[in-house]
């Protein structure tokens, strides 16, 4: 079938246009990457919203669009991930064209050569001199060819570093039947001309600072190929070991590149094997897992990087997980089918006239279903184990019992607190799990004392309050879970798992379970009850409409977050002593950024810094404008501390529309077996450090209802979705009050109580005396950690306190802190370095002084 073609003109903030044509089954990304129009993108599903544009003229369609909020919806924003446009275009992006992180080179290139090493392997040899200028990738990525007489394109892995030349090598699995595979095999000619756009890919070489492991199955070796050599360039000093298997013999390819690899670096030990036995072949049979040896992959402590079919990669994780290996480093790249768009899944629904309600009730029996493997998720499982004899989690994921990011997880890169009350409740699930991510790399730290917290435009006091933090990145938390369940036989994970459908029996007003794509199937799950904790982005408002029960009251408040986080090596010399973490709060309305930066383990080798902008359509795309960004933050000590420090990631960014509250607890109408938790209900702003801890606290609620009502009926349902309610109710009066504060969140007069000049007024002077007050400090904390009520803070002692401090201060003829900081178009104490707790001979990041 013939598509129409439209033309789409990008505009960038610099006034540089660029136009291209786009088909109308393509998305708006897709033809501008093969256009080679950089448009800034991150997750291609449209959960982050990264790569947020402004149509301001034509027509589109827009597809997903978790990642933008009603009100951008209606005022024309659209994600280029998965938009299609029905006409002739024009978009607009919040960001100049120029160095932009998401820059592709696109042009043609001449075939050089093909090598038909075996009937399943090729080599691809291009000559791409002609495009202009040098292609540039990190050893690991990959560049898209499109087949010659065709409009498909193909991805594959560049087998070797960048050079001045773009001469380019890939190593290519053939198929039985492929548009390529064909290609190579029966019309390839030298001199072809062959489109090209490059480089892609999450999958590179980082800084080699812990021995290294290498492992490529069948045409993975070409990325590994190109990671062995930049390691070789490198002078690498750590020990590597690069495992290559095949299928057959004939398979084998660049062993004299290899040997050449080993020779050159004497600290390279090459393993290969051959699966199936050969005559010709004189060295190990068998499957790569069977070279493996414990004793060289020194007790975990290493990066490991992973690239050959599924099947071998998941055979390589199941070792590593069997051994208990679990502080490995795991990159790795799969092999799946070309020309898979995220953007074209449709919804899919299950047959329900073929469905045997009596028979899913007998399967579904003492089986629960848990939609969603986040901690949340997973916690959820453990406690469901109290009822029923067996629990399901079906995680859209793969498997994530490794401590890495997932691609489901757009957050999953930035920072993450488990507060004392979140802390408590996850001890009672998972008893000793705290101790179990202090000893995986976590911190638990004295807040007042070991973080530095700039807040109202001033630095606070240093102190010891009793309030313990724990913190880390995402990947070590929701690892330190999983494994917890690796020990429970009742639980079973389902990844690649993702829910389309609620099995529903009218008649008996009850869900019987849920049709789940498992492997790529459509397929009933029966269950007695089922939990969504697949959270922000549920699909379970949709499923309830679909159903006929209609769909939850959603409060929203638009605050269009943008969170962007980078990772940076820390050498010894300047590692943080005195403290873990900096934050810099913004003081709203005057301020909109906010800023945190911290280590991501114990290790202290590691600093991660997150940028928070509100309002923003334009967030950093490269480690230049990562530095300048940080630079708008409430405090300079951020920027300062990243003075000299070599970047060890890209930019990654997440985009945070809207604050979204489903109130459940206001429908009269619900079927029983089935209830949520986490941000499936409410997913408050980010910046908080809320989220987990009231999930948590929802799940307290959940088990508590199970020991002691009919988790069959109704009733419970009502009963379980007032209780968080309240929950709710609480989480969004201590977040609300600071971002009501924006006079530009949509309809933000009729979102404030009636109150609200009064409570603002108050939180200020509150602040203020929590500078000079530990005790006002301590309690102050004390609520943000949900140990205590919000009340506390107006009992009349002190709101004696409080007001005493003003009055104190008028009487004088001073003027508050605030006043100070923001009066007459102030900014805070801006350039102020952060107090040291311990001033001395420990060297703290902000004290070094970097060499011009």
């Amino acid at each position: 079938m013939d598509h129409m073609l439209h033309k789409i003109t990008v505009r960038y903030s610099d006034g540089t246009e660029k136009r291209l044509s786009v088909s109308e089954d393509q998305t708006i990304l897709e033809a501008a990457e093969a256009s080679g129009v950089p448009i800034v993108n991150e997750c291609q599903s449209g959960i982050c919203g990264t790569c947020v544009g402004n149509c301001t003229s034509g027509s589109y369609e827009l597809g997903r669009t978790e990642g933008l909020s009603e009100q951008e919806r209606s005022t024309r924003k659209l994600l280029a991930c998965q938009a299609r446009v029905r006409s002739d275009c024009v978009i607009e992006l919040a960001y100049p064209a120029n160095a932009n992180a998401a820059r592709l080179v696109a042009g043609e290139a001449m075939l050089e050569s093909v090598e038909l090493v075996s009937n399943s392997t090729a080599i691809l040899r291009i000559d791409a001199s002609n495009l202009g200028e040098k292609l540039s990738y990190q050893p690991g990525q990959f560049a898209q060819l499109m087949v010659p007489g065709t409009g498909l394109w193909r991805s594959y892995s560049y087998a070797h570093v960048a050079n001045d030349e773009n001469r380019l090598e890939f190593i290519i699995r053939l198929l039985p039947q492929g548009a390529m595979s064909d290609y190579l095999r029966l019309r390839a000619r030298a001199g072809d001309r062959i489109q090209l756009r490059g480089s892609k890919g999450r999958f590179y070489l980082r800084e080699a600072t812990r021995p290294v492991v290498l492992m490529a199955g069948g045409t993975g070796l070409s990325a590994i190929l190109a990671i062995a050599e930049q390691l070789s360039r490198d002078g690498c000093t750590q020990p590597v070991h690069l495992y290559y298997g095949v299928s057959r013999y004939e398979d084998l390819c660049k062993l004299d590149a290899l040997k050449k690899l080993g020779d050159a670096c004497p600290g390279l030990a090459l393993h290969t094997v051959v699966a199936e036995p050969d005559p010709r072949w004189k060295g190990a049979t068998g499957l790569i897992t069977d070279l493996l040896d414990v004793g060289d992959l020194n007790g975990g402590d290493v990066d490991v990087y992973l690239c050959g079919p599924p099947a071998m990669v998941e055979a390589v994780r199941r070792w590593f997980d069997a051994r208990g290996m679990h502080n490995i480093t795991l990159y790795y790249e799969k092999f799946v089918p070309t020309g898979v768009s995220a953007a074209a899944h449709e919804p899919l629904r299950l047959d329900t006239k073929g469905l045997d309600y009596g028979e899913l009730r007998r399967r579904g029996l003492g089986t629960a279903v848990v939609i969603g493997g986040s901690i949340i998720g997973m916690a959820t499982a453990k406690v469901l184990l109290q009822k029923f004899e067996r629990v399901i989690v079906l995680e859209k994921d793969s498997g994530h019992h490794r401590m890495e990011g997932r691609p489901g997880v757009a957050q999953g890169w930035h920072l993450h607190h488990l507060l004392i009350a979140g802390q408590r409740m996850l001890e009672t699930v998972f008893p000793g799990i705290i101790d179990d991510m202090v000893r995986a790399g976590a911190f638990k730290v004295d807040m007042a004392e070991q973080y530095r917290l700039y807040m109202a435009g001033a630095w606070k006091k240093v102190c010891k309050s009793g309030i313990e933090i724990v913190c880390a990145g995402r990947p070590l938390l929701e690892w330190c879970v999983r494994r917890r369940l690796d020990r429970e036989a009742r639980i079973e994970f389902r990844y690649d798992s993702e829910v389309h459908d609620l099995i529903y029996d009218k008649a008996s007003n009850r869900v019987l379970g849920v049709g789940a794509s498992i492997e790529g199937r459509l397929q009933p799950v029966a269950a007695e009850f089922v939990v969504d904790a697949s959270g922000k982005n549920t699909p379970i408002p949709q499923l309830l409409e679909r159903i006929g029960i209609g769909t939850p009251e959603a409060e929203r408040d638009s605050i269009n977050c943008f969170y962007s986080t980078m990772r940076h090596a820390v050498p010894p010399e300047r590692q943080w002593r005195d403290k873990v973490m900096v934050i810099c709060y913004a003081y709203r309305p005057h301020q909109e950024h906010y800023t945190a930066q911290y280590y991501t383990d114990s290790s202290r080798t590691m600093l991660s810094t997150s940028l928070v902008a509100y309002n923003c359509y334009s967030p950093p795309r490269n480690d230049e404008e990562f530095r300048e960004f940080a630079k708008l933050m409430p405090n300079t000590e951020v920027a300062r501390n990243l003075e000299g420090l070599k970047p060890i990631s890209p930019v990654y960014n997440f985009r945070y529309p809207d604050m979204v509250r489903l109130h459940y607890e206001k429908m009269k109408h619900l079927p029983s077996g089935l209830v949520v938790v986490g941000d499936a209900h409410a997913s408050a702003d980010p910046v908080s450090g809320a989220g987990m801890t009231k999930g948590l606290l929802e799940l307290a609620e959940l088990r508590a209802l199970l020991e002691s009502a009919d988790f069959g009926s109704e009733s419970f349902v009502h009963r379980y979705n007032r209780r968080i309610g309240k929950i709710g109710d609480l989480v969004w009066f201590v977040v609300r009050e600071q971002n009501l504060r924006y006079p530009w969140i949509h309809q933000v007069d009729a979102k404030r109580p009636w109150y609200f000049r009064a409570l603002t007024w108050y939180m200020d002077r509150l602040t203020e005396l929590s500078h000079d007050d530990m005790d006002v400090y301590r309690q102050l904390l004390s609520v943000v950690h949900f140990v205590s009520p919000p009340g506390s803070l107006t009992t009349p002692y002190m709101v004696a306190r409080v007001l005493g401090k003003w009055l104190g201060t008028k009487l004088r003829f001073k003027r508050t802190l605030i006043e100070r900081n923001f009066g007459e178009g102030r900014n805070g104490e801006y350039h102020a370095p952060a107090p040291r707790a311990h001033p001395g001979p420990d060297v703290a990041i902000s004290d070094v002084t970097t060499p011009n």
